[in-house]
């Protein structure tokens, strides 16, 4: 118990709270021994679970209430119960002979991200007290999102989770007041936020899993101002595209493609980029340096504090210098090929390139980067949706 404390206090410091076990230098493998007894009572049938640290006497027993058993597995074989907390009382102390330079600023973190082999807990809604099923269906899309954390990146949140939600954006601003005491002339973001333990969420997205995504990463890694912004934009895109769409982005993708087409990589530097460009940058440096877990490495040191060019360089052995020059050059090279393989019209753009949906559902047609002379009406990245080919224009099998 001893050892591992001391471990936690070293990763504390040495990073300031933000991501400090993905950054800290030292590793130490230890097990701590912990007693647990699940136990039903006859009466009712209700379920509870108590710990205990491991030897100690009857009095140490600590018992979580009443467990909730509704939940199956994925498999459906399994019911499962809620996820508890029980915080066991331990007393030690502990000598800190050398002591770790603490980061030049204090963080600005919401939260923090652990890596774990168990999943934080979740959640407590506030809110909509006859909706049970609104309540009940936002409690289980922010545990499917912290389960998916779980098992793919190994991390998890501090901490508990309260989840806010209201008929309306009238109702979310009581919400607030009952959670902090205090007004808000109007909400600071038209579909979620967060402020502590609580999660906001309006009447549009209490059911949008892009919005419950966002919120919970960035309250698992941490939400500071980190500059540039790219770092830490990058970081929760890449998470939130991953849990979406069941795929992690990748440089080839749509979205890139166009940004490459349509901006310069040197808007990266100046930190001047689009969402997507900045999420382009995030992956040209994990594809060319390292991978995403060192990304999330870079952005816990920067959060805490360090400076963007010694976090880089220390984290990818590369200075942040040379990665903007590597980029901008890469950039240049892959829109002058995008350029050169772009079609002047419709007519010729249905001779080779297959139809795909426009995302706004209106047609088929193709990316616009592909048909850049041809406008984009509806603004959702796809040209020719009324154009419709005549048979003899399409290739011959």
């Amino acid at each position: 118990m001893k050892t591992a404390i001391i471990a936690a206090l070293i990763a504390a410091i040495a990073i300031g709270g933000a991501l400090g076990a993905f950054a800290a230098t030292r590793t130490v493998e230890t097990a701590v021994g912990v007693d647990a007894r699940v136990w039903q009572r006859v009466s009712d049938g209700e379920i509870y679970v108590s710990v205990r640290p491991e030897g100690g006497d009857d009095d140490a027993w600590v018992t979580s209430d009443a467990l909730d058993m509704t939940d199956l597995s994925r498999t459906g074989r399994f019911h499962l119960s809620n996820l508890v907390t029980i915080h066991v009382p331990v007393t030690v102390v502990v000598d800190v002979l050398n002591a770790v330079p603490q980061p030049t600023s204090e963080p600005q973190v919401e939260g923090e991200a652990v890596p774990a082999t168990e999943a934080g807990p979740c959640c407590e809604v506030e809110g909509m007290p006859g909706a049970t099923d609104q309540r009940r269906e936002i409690q289980v899309a922010m545990k499917r999102v912290i389960d998916f954390a779980l098992e793919h990146y190994g991390i998890t949140h501090s901490g508990t989770i309260t989840l806010n939600i209201a008929f309306s954006d009238t109702g979310l601003l009581l919400r607030y007041e009952d959670a902090f005491g205090e007004e808000l002339d109007e909400l600071p973001d038209t579909c979620s936020f967060q402020r502590g333990e609580h999660m906001f969420f309006t009447s549009r997205c209490r059911s949008d899993e892009t919005a419950i995504a966002t919120e919970w990463i960035r309250r698992a890694l941490g939400a500071g101002q980190v500059t540039p912004r790219w770092i830490g934009h990058g970081v929760f895109d890449y998470f939130v595209t991953h849990y979406t769409d069941g795929e992690v982005p990748t440089l080839t993708d749509d979205r890139f493609r166009r940004a490459l087409f349509y901006e310069r990589g040197a808007e990266l530097r100046r930190d001047d980029a689009s969402d997507d460009m900045m999420t382009l940058g995030m992956l040209y440096a994990i594809d060319q340096y390292g991978d995403f877990g060192d990304w999330m490495r870079f952005y816990g040191s920067t959060l805490a504090g360090l400076e963007p060019e010694v976090a880089f360089e220390s984290v990818f052995n590369e200075t942040l210098d040379d990665f903007y020059e590597d980029f901008e050059g890469w950039t240049d090279q892959q829109k002058f090929i995008l350029i050169s393989v772009a079609f002047p019209s419709c007519r010729e753009a249905a001779q080779s390139l297959d139809g795909i949906q426009g995302s706004v559902g209106v047609g088929v047609g193709y990316p616009d980067y592909r048909v850049p002379l041809e406008p984009d009406e509806d603004g959702d990245g796809i040209v020719c949706e009324n154009f419709v080919a005549s048979p003899n224009l399409l290739p011959q099998q």
